[in-house]
């Protein structure tokens, strides 16, 4: 129904390319516009680390070479056997397959300009450079904070259901100079951060995740309250790296579920920083973890995907995954359907259902917290039952056989735990 009309994609990140790479694929005659707002500078970029899993691997090979491209620049997470990609190498490298394959007439990625204006009876997109781009399908790939979505909500008053939150958590990355083992995968341990973890980042160096909670959250400075420069960052960082030594009961839950591993016990360690990226660090804006479903992902001619059409905590590590898993349910519906509204209601009768299934189960960190409290003694048996019967979490999350509205189903009575724990925690999204 797409042959040689027009699809303009806001967003180009991973999800907005796969989207592009796998359409034109089942039908090179379709012309895509992808428009992304974002540079990425490799010098002082502090993108994440990706990885990429079973579930994600199995969608990129859906194209022919598009995951050997996209892995190319990676490191191995040691005791996960999977390849970590910075986000921006990922992109980097689908828009290379993308250009290498198919001209500008076929594909073109406009970067650096972004969305000003959407008249969606006329389907007509304004940039802010002043282009005006007419479509036949207008998608929003363009993150949980979308302004598609949001022109949807405000301009043609969707009705999309939307349930948007925040976790009481907020997350910065730091790029570092390589040091220690290629592999590393240590975890950080400070009473100033809620988790942290270091990450190998190809083709050397290493990533910093660092979360910490509102609570130590100060909003004035971005970063947790008593650190306001880079150096109150570094003291914070090596003392976390050097982690007190503390019991192997610290954590059940998560020690059992596998999400608690990695601290290989050495002590007398420091990190060496590029000073440049502590100063980014420190005058950065934190990131809140969002919480975002929507029962309908579609309106008129417009289409939302990834993390525009649902959001959840990184935790479980399956946040892209499930983007490149319902945008291939999109293409598929697209190519089957017989007329485009068709095809938008069958896309998301079907991709609701597995993405609201993962939602909740990304809800399971609210269940393993850490330490013994009323929350782990509630928690431990239900995972520990589920491990027994050979169907631990995130056994099954590694299994592509397994959708996951059986995993949900599977640990129903957990996620109902974990729910309820949530809805006392979540804070309501507010668009400032």
């Amino acid at each position: 129904m797409l042959s040689n009309k027009k699809v303009v994609v806001v967003g180009g990140g991973p999800v907005g390319l796969y989207f592009a790479a796998l359409l034109l694929q089942s039908d090179p005659t379709v012309r895509i516009e992808i428009i992304e707002k974002q540079i990425s500078n490799p010098a002082v970029s502090n993108a994440f680390g990706l990885g990429v899993g079973s579930r994600m691997q199995q969608r990129l090979r859906d194209v022919p070479g598009l995951l050997e491209e996209a892995i190319s620049v990676s490191s191995v997470v040691a005791g996960l056997n999977i390849p970590l990609v910075s986000r921006d190498d990922l992109v980097r490298n689908m828009q290379a397959f993308l250009s290498a394959r198919y001209d500008e007439n076929a594909c073109r990625v406009a970067l650096g300009d972004g969305v000003a204006s959407v008249d969606f009876r006329a389907k007509r997109v304004t940039t802010e450079s002043g282009r005006d781009i007419s479509y036949d399908l207008l998608l929003g790939a363009d993150g949980v904070n979308s302004k598609i979505r949001q022109l949807l909500l405000d301009q043609a008053e969707a009705e999309l259901g939307e349930q948007h939150y925040l976790e009481k958590k907020h997350w910065k990355v730091l790029q570092l100079p390589k040091q220690f083992e290629s592999d590393s995968f240590k975890p950080l341990r400070h009473p100033s951060l809620k988790a942290g973890r270091v990450l190998p980042r190809a083709p050397e160096g290493h990533f910093l995740l660092l979360f910490w909670s509102s609570k130590q959250h100060n909003f004035e400075t971005g970063n947790p309250y008593g650190i306001d420069s880079a150096d109150d960052w570094k003291r914070l960082l090596n003392e976390a790296l050097q982690g007190k030594k503390t019991s192997r009961f610290r954590n059940p839950a998560r020690r059992l579920i596998g999400m608690d591993a990695g601290d290989d016990g050495k002590k007398d360690r420091s990190f060496v920083f590029d000073e440049g990226t502590l100063d980014a660090l420190a005058a950065s804006r934190a990131k809140p973890v969002h919480h975002l479903q929507l029962e309908r992902y579609h309106h008129g001619d417009v289409a939302l995907i990834g993390d525009s059409a649902h959001s959840f905590s990184s935790l479980t590590g399956q946040g892209c995954a499930l983007g490149l898993e319902s945008t291939h349910t999109l293409v598929e519906c697209l190519c089957a359907a017989p007329s485009l509204d068709d095809a938008l209601r069958e896309y998301t009768a079907r991709a609701t259902v597995e993405a609201h299934a993962m939602t909740e189960v990304a809800l399971v960190g609210y269940g393993i917290q850490g330490g013994w409290n009323k929350m782990t003694f509630q928690a431990l048996p239900l995972i520990l039952v589920n491990m027994l019967r050979g169907k631990g979490l995130l056994k099954r999350i590694s299994d592509v056989n397994v959708p996951y509205a059986t995993i949900a189903r599977e640990n129903r009575r957990l996620l109902r735990l974990c729910r309820s724990q949530f809805e006392k925690e979540r804070e309501p999204f507010q668009k400032h």
